[in-house]
């Protein structure tokens, strides 16, 4: 049900763009083709296509650093547009049978690698009552 509701709602998102009369195709991210390392190939030139790319990423490593309050992923850290564009061109050279998520899981594994770990964060005291 709620993958259904997700599909309505990019679709009714994506209407004006559809109304305006023909333009670039859109990918939906992820599905199975346009996660694969081939995906990423084939959108060599396309930044609009890449920078859906880099969105996802960039959503990724925030879930991670929800997730991981004590291993945060900075922002100075975290690449961004050609420079990710290379790390993800290299990383599917070296790895083609693999997806682009892989991609992402593995360049988070290697900057928490090199970010120091910190505290987590104190809970707020309870007042007595």
């Amino acid at each position: 049900m709620k993958a259904i509701l997700t599909l309505a709602a990019i679709t009714l998102m994506m209407a004006p763009a559809i109304a305006a009369g023909p333009a670039q195709p859109i990918n939906i991210m992820f599905a199975a083709d346009n996660a694969s390392c081939a995906a990423w190939n084939q959108s060599a030139g396309n930044r609009l296509v890449r920078a859906h790319y880099e969105s996802w990423a960039r959503g990724f490593v925030s879930g991670h650093n929800y997730a991981n309050p004590s291993h945060q992923i900075t922002v100075g850290a975290f690449p961004g547009g050609d420079e990710l564009n290379r790390y993800f061109d290299q990383f599917c050279k070296d790895n083609p049978q693999q997806t682009f998520v892989r991609g992402a899981i593995q360049l988070v594994e290697q900057l928490r690698e090199t970010a120091p770990a910190r505290k987590q964060p104190a809970k707020a005291a309870v007042p007595a009552k």
